[in-house]
């Protein structure tokens, strides 16, 4: 399954790729976002994490992470995961931060401050967002819904869930891989 995000392919700042769902108690969880300009700042971006729920139905935040002060490197690549994670990530997270799904992940200008615990989803100031689950059969479809996205990534779509990440193609949709 796709996912084909509803912003421009012009946009400056987008989630790459995401692992959410890894070995063990879920020790090497990532995301990485890209600029397309390298040495990006992201001061005024946050990124925030909602959970679905078990039946598709949720839309509250349950984490979120300002990006102030930090920036993309040389590639335009920024990292945020586990301490295990390889390249150190520029953002540490605790393990079992990002959930398996369903679930969505998005990009906002904005500051973490607004997105407190339990934040309702909201798509005013978003950038990007990824609708995701580790089962093929349940999707995020409440926050799909207020994000205007039709499809999601299933990381489980090759049944190795564990092993694989979901990752953004050159064209826009996403592919499920394994982690770069």
């Amino acid at each position: 399954i796709l996912f084909i995000t509803n912003s421009l392919f012009s946009q400056v700042l987008y989630i790459n790729e995401l692992d959410a769902d890894t070995q063990s108690t879920d020790v090497l969880e990532f995301i990485e976002l890209k600029s397309t300009a390298p040495n990006f700042v992201l001061d005024d971006y946050v990124l925030v994490f909602y959970n679905g729920f078990s039946s598709g139905t949720g839309s509250l935040s349950y984490y979120a992470l300002d990006l102030d002060g930090y920036s993309t490197d040389i590639n335009g690549i920024f990292l945020i995961g586990n301490s295990l994670v390889s390249p150190t990530p520029s953002i540490i997270i605790p393990n079992s931060s990002i959930q398996n799904g369903p679930d969505l992940v998005a990009l906002y200008v904005g500051s973490a401050s607004q997105f407190p615990l339990d934040t309702p989803a909201t798509a005013t100031n978003f950038i990007d967002a990824l609708a995701y689950s580790n089962n093929g059969t349940t999707s995020p479809t409440t926050l799909m819904s207020i994000f205007g996205l039709t499809t999601f990534v299933n990381e489980n779509q090759t049944s190795s869930a564990a092993t694989k990440s979901i990752s953004r193609n050159n064209n826009g949709t996403y592919s499920v891989v394994t982690p770069t």
